[in-house]
């Protein structure tokens, strides 16, 4: 299985050609981004925690804006006189699914890896959208998904790759779109926190390269689940755990992260039943739905920021809604854990 990081970008890629030739995608595009971003409960006498809230995205999610970032460098990179491009990548959430979307508006074929374990809701989603589906056994999770798409890129070539925890057009996007953003909403103010969860890395890394040029004494701290955390030595296991993140086993490390500071990025390990919990309980909060990464972030940066100032901010990712079912099952688990918010 290669994990050689590829494609490395001066800026996030040029839409001009995508939208050129698709032009269906011009209403999304302007849709794309700009998301508010949203002081949020935090602990007294700390630093206040501001979230980027992704889920006004088109499609619902951050992934959407790496998903379009990879499929417009995709289309630079593609010589269509050679034949049609085809997209293939591995995912079991948001960026299949933003993916497949855009493949569906543009008649570009899609080609997903996913676990088995997919919701019912997500495969019904892909599939209406025309991706071609390849489930992977839960047990291998991550590394069984990339090496998979691998080894169908190696079976049939006329496949593009996008490999979204390999190809830095992810990173770009955020370092140059997410992270920018970020800084004209804090209008001067410096950031002293960073907080992400890590599926790829991206997101974390990206918006860290941005945030860190205005403030090099910025804090940053990474979310993972608490059942398969970053850089577990442990094998790869189907143990439930928030959506979107998660270690990969045997002591890989997601390569984005390896490379983004020259320190330890350290963690805060969330439970999957923590995070419902803080789904259920943020809701009740604020009125605001949210999915259960996000939640974990909310959390993680609760932590943090209760070791900084109250003139401090800490900057999250609120990657998505979530669904309602988890906050449902948050509000058990919330009855016993009790509440981040106190």
């Amino acid at each position: 299985m290669n994990f050689e990081i590829f494609n490395p970008q001066q800026g996030a890629p040029d839409p001009s050609k995508a939208l050129e030739m698709f032009p269906q995608l011009v209403s999304f595009y302007h849709a794309l981004g700009n998301t508010p971003l949203k002081e949020v409960p935090g602990p007294a006498g700390g630093a206040r925690i501001l979230a980027k809230m992704e889920s006004t995205n088109p499609f619902g999610s951050v992934k959407d804006r790496t998903a379009f970032g990879m499929f417009c460098d995709a289309v630079n990179r593609h010589d269509f006189n050679q034949g049609p491009l085809k997209l293939l990548d591995a995912s079991g959430g948001n960026m299949g699914r933003a993916l497949a979307m855009l493949g569906n508006l543009c008649d570009i074929p899609v080609h997903l890896v996913i676990p088995d374990s997919s919701p019912d809701t997500l495969v019904n989603t892909l599939r209406e959208a025309n991706a071609e589906l390849t489930l992977v056994d839960k047990q291998h999770f991550l590394l069984g998904m990339i090496a998979r798409a691998q080894e169908i890129k190696r079976q049939d070539p006329s496949w593009m790759l996008l490999a979204q925890h390999l190809n830095l057009a992810n990173v770009a996007v955020h370092q140059h779109q997410t992270g920018q953003e970020i800084l004209r909403q804090l209008a001067g103010a410096k950031a002293g926190g960073w907080v992400a969860s890590v599926g790829t890395g991206g997101t974390l890394s990206g918006v860290y390269a941005a945030l860190v040029s205005e403030n090099p004494s910025l804090k940053v701290q990474g979310t993972t689940p608490k059942e398969m955390p970053f850089a577990t030595f442990s094998p790869p296991d189907g143990r439930g755990k928030y959506a979107g993140a998660g270690g990969m086993g045997f002591g890989f490390r997601q390569p984005f992260i390896t490379r983004m500071t020259r320190e330890e990025v350290p963690f805060c390990h969330v439970g999957l039943e923590e995070a419902l919990s803080a789904m259920y309980e943020f809701y009740q909060l604020t009125g605001i739905r949210i999915g259960g990464s996000s939640a974990a972030n909310w959390k993680s940066a609760y932590q943090l920021a209760r070791s900084l100032g109250p003139d401090e901010r800490v900057i999250t990712m609120f990657a998505d809604a979530g669904s309602d079912s988890d906050r449902e099952k948050g509000e058990v688990f919330y009855s016993r854990l009790g509440p981040v918010h106190a």
